[in-house]
């Protein structure tokens, strides 16, 4: 009888052991399932309805269509509609980031008006879905330059054929000249690749007008597919602004602006003074400011186009309350082939 009992003890100890075993198992398993990391899948942005929403802004469309994202607006009776189509998404500039390549076509009444455009939008994306950089090339504009046709997107090149425009050039239609181009994504920028074969400017090692920009920002010219730098310099009571085009001849807006309450005649000759100084003091372009500036030094200040060699340039003076700005125009001509927007498009010799 007593075997018996320690036999019937000994079994009831093993059943409750394993019970206990199998649920401590079974919590493990529940624990390390519900412990385990979760991937998450980021999914793609949206860009056509962001630049849809981008392009209504505050306005109040008449129809918005974010199935094929289109707009409408009816602007006062001059109605126009806005549509995106996107032309291709990759990694342009290799940072990890999809960026997008879009086709917008605005749509105005008659298709001659200021609201008629087509355009092809580089969009370079940062962090957090935000549009790093914006990239316009003008397709069409009923007094455009050029109109692009058969435009076409393969292995990382946008191709397309330009051709002068009727409105601008008032030819016969058999007389108006065609060319075929091609667009790269390239180092920071868009650009059609015989800029970076033909012209003067692409071969800049060191592309840069102020020695110490605060900003500065490259982009594609929208009519003649060249290089554009947008630079910009703040100190105290002074900002400069630079904006740099061109192939082969060099086509340079620079503007001063001073604050300042004293806008006699005298403080606006002595600013005029200083803002010149500057440019020859801060700028890789000495050499041709120390031109322009020995003009006005010596010379009375008119708005007068005045030309010097290869170099041809005006000032412009305006004061407003606060604040007196200074706008100079320069071109330095090294190709007079290149004076007419076709020519510097087709890069002629």
């Amino acid at each position: 009888m007593k075997s018996i009992l320690i036999v019937l003890l000994f079994l009831l100890f093993n059943c409750g052991k394993k019970q206990t075993e199998k649920k401590t198992l079974n919590q493990s398993a529940y624990i390390s399932k519900n412990d385990m990391p979760i991937k998450e899948t980021k999914q793609k942005i949206d860009i056509l309805k962001i630049l849809l929403d981008e392009e209504i802004g505050t306005e109040k469309p008449e129809k918005v269509d974010y199935e094929n994202y289109s707009v409408s607006f009816d602007n006062d009776g001059d109605s126009y509609s806005v549509s995106f189509r996107k032309i291709a998404s990759e990694d342009l500039n290799k940072d990890g980031i999809e960026d997008y390549i879009i086709e917008r076509n605005s749509e105005g009444m008659l298709g001659g008006n200021v609201n008629t455009n087509y355009e092809i939008l580089y969009m370079i994306m940062g962090k957090d879905d935000h549009i790093q950089d914006k990239h316009r090339i003008l397709a069409y504009a009923p007094f455009s330059y050029n109109i692009l046709n058969n435009i076409t997107y393969k292995n990382g090149v946008l191709k397309a054929t330009a051709t002068q425009n009727y409105r601008t050039y008032s030819k016969p239609e058999e007389e108006l000249e065609s060319a075929d181009l091609s667009f790269i994504y390239k180092e920071g920028n868009v650009y059609e690749e015989t800029y970076l074969s033909n012209c003067e400017l692409a071969k800049w090692k060191n592309k840069k007008v102020l020695k110490n920009a605060s900003e500065s920002f490259r982009t594609i010219d929208m009519h003649n597919y060249t290089e554009v730098l947008n630079e910009k310099f703040n100190a105290k009571d002074f900002e400069c602004t630079v904006e740099l085009s061109g192939c082969e001849n060099l086509d340079l807006i620079v503007e001063g602006n001073f604050i300042t309450s004293d806008l006699s005649q005298q403080n606006i000759d002595s600013k005029r003074k200083q803002f010149l100084n500057f440019l020859v003091q801060n700028t890789s372009l000495t050499e041709d400011f120390k031109i322009v500036q020995s003009h006005y030094l010596n010379n009375t200040v008119s708005e007068e186009l005045i030309t010097k060699g290869k170099l041809s340039f005006n000032i412009f003076t305006n004061k407003e309350k606060g604040k007196i700005n200074f706008r100079l125009v320069l071109n330095k001509d090294n190709n007079q082939n290149q004076a007419e927007n076709w020519e510097i498009t087709t890069r002629k010799k």
